[in-house]
């Protein structure tokens, strides 16, 4: 079965229109997505390559070792998503919420980040390399072993944040 068919399959099944859960396990993605419920949907090892999420939902959902290229998220809300060892190259995150996120083990490299919110968010060796951005919150945000190498944020706006401490 196809990730696209897996993962709209998902969304009629959290819409109460048919469907089942979705549980993506090295599968291959490389399609566009807009308004879907993918509340706990679980990705592992899945590899998604220019796939675009437009107002998309990932609340409570998992994703495990999972790569992402050049994949575009808009106004996606990311609330209690746990992503495990994933990388992201090339990615643009847009006008979404990851509050209550749990990161770990994860890398982002060369993404754009624009209109983020990471309140009450724990990350946990989190690299953000070559990443850039503008408008990026945060609320009660703890982090430990986060390396921002080669990072360049503008109107960042941190409160009871601890990072590296």
């Amino acid at each position: 079965m196809t990730s696209q068919i897996i993962i709209l399959d998902h969304d009629r099944w959290r819409k109460g229109a048919g469907g089942a859960p979705a549980g993506l396990s090295g599968q291959a993605d490389s399609f566009a997505y807009v308004g879907l419920d993918l509340n706990l949907a679980q990705f592992a090892s899945s590899t998604f390559a220019g796939s675009s999420f437009a107002s998309t939902t990932f609340k409570q959902a998992g994703w495990t070792g999972c790569q992402f290229s050049n994949c575009t998220f808009s106004a996606c809300d990311f609330e209690s998503i746990g992503i495990t060892g994933c990388t992201f190259v090339g990615c643009t995150f847009s006008d979404s919420k990851f509050n209550a996120a749990r990161l770990s083990g994860s890398t982002f490299r060369q993404c754009i980040w624009t209109g983020l919110s990471f309140d009450s968010a724990s990350w946990s060796q989190v690299d953000v390399l070559d990443c850039r951005g503008t408008r990026i919150n945060a609320s009660n945000l703890r982090g430990q072993r986060v390396n921002f190498t080669g990072s360049q944020f503008e109107d960042l706006e941190f409160s009871n944040a601890v990072i590296n401490n």
